[in-house]
């Protein structure tokens, strides 16, 4: 009688044990949230130190110094498109394509990994911060 019911026991945990699921550790940490590109302390940098405010700062045409000029953009509609890198004339100019030429103009060229800064500021909302 022992026999049988642990025999059936057994029967039952080796059917449903694989059917349970791992549901992960609770005490293991959640992955750290992705760092939040800002304009001030990512992309106005980049935009210095590339030299690309020294041709398109304030002396008329496309202004690269503040969000909202951006926004606004010069000669060929806004530079920025907010949530929409791929559709934003910035990142068509960083990348080489598809009117003139690649910027800035004469290089050093931006990496690819600085072009996802700005690709993923962009598809945030290019927030003013």
């Amino acid at each position: 009688m022992i026999f049988k019911f642990l025999l059936t026991v057994s029967l039952l945990l080796i059917l449903f044990i694989p059917a349970c699921t791992d549901q992960g550790n609770p005490l293991t940490p959640a992955a750290p949230a992705a760092t939040e590109v800002k304009f001030s302390s990512d992309i106005s940098p980049l935009l210095a130190s590339k030299g690309c405010v020294g041709c398109h700062g304030s002396n008329g045409g496309l202004n690269v110094g503040t969000v909202a000029s951006l926004l606004t953009g010069g000669n060929h509609g806004p530079a920025i498109v907010a949530g929409k890198a791929d559709s934003s004339n910035l990142v068509l100019k960083l990348k080489g394509t598809p009117f003139g030429s690649r910027m800035p103009q004469g290089g050093p060229y931006l990496t690819a990994a600085e072009i996802k800064l700005f690709e993923d500021w962009i598809n945030a909302g290019a927030k003013n911060n």
